[in-house]
């Protein structure tokens, strides 16, 4: 990874870079965690009725089932992986066009146009949140559309 050398946009953007990456694995093994509970809990709520196992075992299975597809749609951290990903790799890549160029080389343009990227790469994060939290909430008094 490069050095940041006392260049507060490089510092700025590698620091956002290590947070994505941060984010982007930690969602990527939640929802790793998350799908394989949900086919685990959906194949063994399905075995333990073709079983006939006591009705408590099986609704607790299937009540699992239930809580962890809550747990999916309520965090998407499927969704939230993908927007990582594509927010670190944007970063990756500005920072990378940006050290190629040699320091002493480095012009007010060039920390210019990586101030501009990492702020894009904010902006639509921040778009790309409000935007599901909108799609998320039923408007004020009534029910969403479908």
């Amino acid at each position: 990874m490069p050095q940041a050398n006392e260049d507060p946009v490089l510092e700025q953007a590698l620091r956002d870079l290590a947070w994505y990456e941060r984010i982007m694995r930690r969602s990527r093994r939640w929802a790793a965690v998350t799908e394989l509970t949900a086919l685990a809990t959906g194949a063994g709520a399905v075995v333990a009725a073709g079983i006939q196992a006591p009705a408590a075992v099986t609704a607790s299975i299937a009540g699992t089932t239930l809580f962890v597809g809550g747990f999916r749609q309520l965090f998407h951290h499927a969704e939230r992986h993908v927007q990582a990903a594509e927010a670190w790799s944007r970063l990756r890549l500005a920072i990378q066009r940006y050290t190629l160029v040699a320091e002493a080389d480095r012009s007010d343009g060039n920390r210019q146009r990586l101030l501009e990227e990492v702020e894009a790469v904010a902006d639509t994060e921040l778009q790309s949140w409000a935007t599901s939290r909108r799609l998320a909430q039923p408007p004020p008094g009534g029910q969403a559309l479908p």
